[in-house]
């Protein structure tokens, strides 16, 4: 009897216990700072600057969102070094954007860094990531945005995923990190810079071993989602050189397909894509105003966009073949017919050497608004 009596006492004591220890580990809402923005600057190899952004809701405080700066050599310590600087608990259950200024992308360690926040169960896997041009990601995140209420809201707009910024690879901790493994594809994270008081997304940086290569624009980003296949795409602006002057027009892409076939030969690489893009014509600029209203003036519009668009993707596929760069994944029509394990440098050898035969079909179903 003694001894269930005890066992009873001894589970009711553990239950106790427990309750206290997680009434006591609780922290009120009030003292914890809920991260928003984290920002790497590069100092030298072995140091970097960490900083990081954390909304002010309270009425009483000077400003709305607080700037917290540590110089450190490793990210975990960095943030122990700023919650000892901070009044409050810091948590990463609402970060939302990562910032990398250019020189820490160009020569740091930009994979481990992402890694430890991807690794950090707080941190969700669609956190944003962008690499900062001109000033340091510090003082972005410092600078005053007179129209805007605050910097952490301000970015993550800028950043994420909509329709009519879907030229632009809208790059996540997990994108980066999985196409910083993957031996087929390179990584790519769009560029902001600070201008008149506003932040823009100015270009997007191509990743070759895990450094920033070059930049190119968001027209050539465009093509690199149109080749992956992406169902939801911006609309096509377009200029036309093509023997009528120069000529400007909006396409709205309704419906695009595109294939693509391999020679399968890893020696002598070959790809043969077909692109074939149905949409509605919803702005021209140009001498060819009246050729807008009948079938044969639109059809000769038609083969003028087959041509350029054609031209365009010739042009930047010739960049990536001069960097041995592929932010497309072109290589694994390549690496699915291979017997063996693929590495990076196979994907550098196939960049190098390929040969693209592009064949572009535009249809234009209506003329849209210009009716």
């Amino acid at each position: 009897m003694s001894r269930k009596f005890l066992f009873i006492a001894t589970i009711f004591a553990a239950i106790f216990l427990v309750g206290c220890s997680s009434k006591e580990q609780r922290v009120p809402l009030e003292d914890v700072g809920m991260v928003g923005i984290v920002a790497f600057d590069y100092i030298d190899e072995n140091t970097m600057q960490l900083s990081i952004a954390i909304p002010q809701y309270s009425s009483h405080a000077q400003k709305n969102t607080e700037v917290f700066s540590v110089t450190t050599e490793l990210a975990s310590k960095g943030i122990i070094d700023i919650e000892a600087l901070s009044d409050k608990k810091i948590t990463f259950s609402q970060l939302r954007v990562v910032l990398i200024d250019e020189k820490f992308a160009r020569i740091g360690d930009l994979q481990r860094t992402i890694r430890h926040l991807y690794r950090n169960p707080a941190a969700a896997d669609k956190v944003l990531i962008a690499i900062v041009k001109g000033v340091s990601a510090k003082e972005l995140i410092e600078a005053d945005y007179p129209d805007k209420p605050n910097i952490n809201f301000y970015l993550n707009d800028i950043l994420k995923p909509t329709i009519n910024t879907a030229f632009n690879p809208n790059t996540n901790i997990h994108d980066f990190v999985y196409t910083g493994t993957n031996p087929v594809i390179d990584p790519i994270i769009p560029v902001i810079e600070r201008k008149d008081q506003k932040i823009e997304i100015s270009s997007v940086a191509l990743f070759k071993n895990n450094k920033m290569l070059e930049t190119i624009s968001a027209e050539d980003a465009y093509i690199i989602q149109n080749l992956q296949k992406k169902h939801k795409i911006a609309p096509l602006s377009i200029t036309l050189n093509q023997g009528d002057g120069t000529e400007r027009l909006v396409f709205n892409i309704v419906k695009s397909k595109v294939n693509i076939k391999s020679n399968k030969n890893i020696d002598s690489p070959k790809l043969t894509i077909s692109l074939v893009i149905n949409g509605a014509l919803i702005e021209y600029k140009g001498k060819r105003n009246s050729s807008l209203y009948t079938s044969e003036g639109l059809s000769k519009i038609e083969n003028d966009i087959d041509k350029q668009i054609k031209n365009n993707i010739d042009q930047f596929l010739d960049k990536l073949k001069e960097y041995q760069v592929d932010p497309i994944g072109l290589s694994e029509y390549f690496r699915m017919y291979y017997n063996g394990k693929w590495t990076k440098e196979m994907t550098e050898d196939i960049t190098s050497k390929l040969q693209i035969d592009v064949q572009v079909k535009t249809s234009i179903i209506s003329t849209g608004t210009l009716d």
